[in-house]
C-alpha cells in the first residue's frame, strides 16, 4: 500500500481511473475548466466515476460547484479565504505559499529548481497546511529528493479505448513502494 496521499489529476479514460483505483490513491480528480485540454462533459465524468471504486472523487473548475456525488474541488488559491463545504485544494506558487495561506490543502508544481527550498519550508510554514506536490513534469531521477508530502499525478491518453501503456507509471508505482 502506498504510504502518501495521492491525487490523479485531470483523469480522461476509464483504462487510467481504474489503473490507479488499483494503486490504492486517495482521490481521482476530473476536469471541468472549459479552457483545458482535459475538460470532460460531466455525464462522462460521472460514467468513469461509477465503475471506480475507492478513491474519492475531486473536481477542477474555475468556480465552487456543488455538485451530487462529488467529494471535493481543486480551485485557484483565489478561493482559499472562501467557506467552502466540501474538501478543497487550493493551486497556488511556491513564493504565494511562502508569504502565507489561510490554512488548507495547497498544490504546488514542482521542479529541478524548487526541490531545496520546498524540502526546506518549516514546520512553522507548515503547520495549519496540507501540501501535494506537482510532479507531473518532474525529472524521474529527481524523485528521491522530494520531501514527504502528499503527491499530483497524471495518466495520459490512450492507445484506444481500454488500451494504453502503463511503465513510465510503473516504475512511478515501485518508486512509491519502495
Amino acid at each position: 500500500m502506498i504510504d502518501r496521499k495521492i491525487i490523479v489529476q485531470n483523469v480522461t479514460n476509464l483504462t487510467d481511473a481504474r489503473y490507479f483505483a488499483a494503486w490504492g490513491v486517495e482521490y481521482l480528480s476530473y476536469n471541468l475548466k472549459s479552457d483545458s485540454p482535459y475538460v470532460l462533459p460531466l455525464e462522462q465524468i460521472m460514467e468513469i466515476k461509477n465503475w471506480v471504486e475507492g478513491p474519492k472523487t475531486l473536481i477542477e473548475s474555475a468556480s465552487v460547484e456543488y455538485l451530487e456525488g462529488i467529494d471535493g474541488h481543486i480551485l485557484d488559491e483565489a478561493f482559499s479565504s472562501l467557506p467552502i463545504n466540501k474538501e478543497a485544494f487550493f493551486r497556488t506558487t511556491l513564493e504565494n505559499f511562502s508569504n502565507g495561506l489561510p490554512g488548507g490543502n495547497y498544490i504546488i508544481k514542482v521542479n529541478g529548481d524548487n526541490i531545496k527550498t520546498i524540502s526546506a519550508l518549516t514546520p512553522d510554514q507548515l503547520l495549519g497546511h496540507n501540501l501535494y506536490l506537482d510532479i507531473t513534469e518532474l525529472d524521474f531521477d529527481l524523485l528521491d529528493q522530494l520531501p514527504d508530502h502528499g503527491l499530483i499525478i497524471q495518466g495520459g491518453e490512450e492507445e484506444k479505448v481500454g488500451v494504453k501503456s502503463f511503465d513510465e507509471l510503473d516504475k512511478l508505482y515501485d518508486w512509491l513502494m519502495d
